[in-house]
């Protein structure tokens, strides 16, 4: 059976809760359309993200309506709602009450703020390696999801098979998923956010990431190459999307495929 695609999930704003679609049009520049499209600023023009402010911004719960036009904000000290991106100083307004400093709501216009710029495309895991990390450490699946935060999920492979789709360092591997073509460039190297309860920010982990490592130094796709990348605090694939990828769209139930064109 071939993996097939279950979930898709972007950002909308970097750091803030996913907005799960069914399907999803894919942008030259930025891999999915509208992912990581928002992310917060501090006076400085830094990132304001989960990795500075923690408990600060995971207890920030965001919901998004009219296919993201709508952005519903929630916090322990109030509630609002507004429309991107014309309530821009409103919502500027909004987190700089919550956060206590000044903010700013940047837009990347259609680039996306990602932390990889070599490898913008969507990140991709497997449910059955979420399952897997999640029962590692006595959490939910959801739960797993919520921290590691993959834009594709798919299922109908066995755990940890997306070590598959990237080689060695420098050699990415070329794939499908239904009519849009990727390149699978490296395992995903993991900060603090994934130690941290997605809700209230506590670090109920504090031995996180060896922990990590070492399970998944045990825990590997028998012809993967992670062990090629340094440490193993690393989950899911990086991706950049393969020339001429634009304007094509990726749906839930599409199949992965290997694709035999040269990388």
């Amino acid at each position: 059976m071939q993996p097939r695609l279950a979930r898709i999930r972007i950002f909308p704003v970097k750091s803030l809760d996913p907005l799960e679609v069914d399907r999803i049009d894919v942008v030259e520049a930025a891999g999915l359309a509208g992912d990581r499209e928002y992310a917060l600023f501090d006076a400085a023009g830094d990132l304001l993200t989960a990795k500075r402010l923690r408990d600060r911004i995971l207890s920030v719960r965001a919901a998004y309506l009219e296919g993201g036009r709508r952005l519903e904000l929630r916090s322990r000290d109030g509630c609002g709602s507004f429309r991107l991106p014309e309530d821009r100083e409103a919502i500027e307004a909004w987190f700089a009450e919550c956060l206590g400093q000044p903010v700013t709501l940047g837009r990347a216009n259609g680039l996306g703020f990602f932390d990889d710029r070599d490898a913008s495309g969507p990140t991709i895991i497997g449910n059955l390696t979420l399952r897997f990390v999640a029962r590692s450490f006595g959490l939910e699946p959801e739960e797993c999801r919520r921290r590691f935060r993959a834009n594709l999920e798919f299922a109908d492979c066995e755990a940890f098979a997306e070590d598959s789709l990237y080689g060695p360092p420098g050699a990415p591997v070329r794939f499908r998923v239904g009519d849009v073509q990727f390149l699978g460039v490296k395992p995903c190297a993991r900060c603090i956010v994934p130690s941290l309860d997605s809700v209230s920010g506590a670090a109920r982990h504090p031995d996180f990431a060896p922990r990590f490592a070492t399970m998944r130094s045990r825990a590997r796709y028998p012809q993967g190459r992670l062990a090629e990348y340094g440490h193993l605090y690393r989950l899911a694939v990086n991706t950049r999307l393969a020339p001429g990828q634009g304007g094509k769209t990726l749906a839930v139930g599409d199949v992965l495929e290997p694709d035999g064109a040269e990388a």
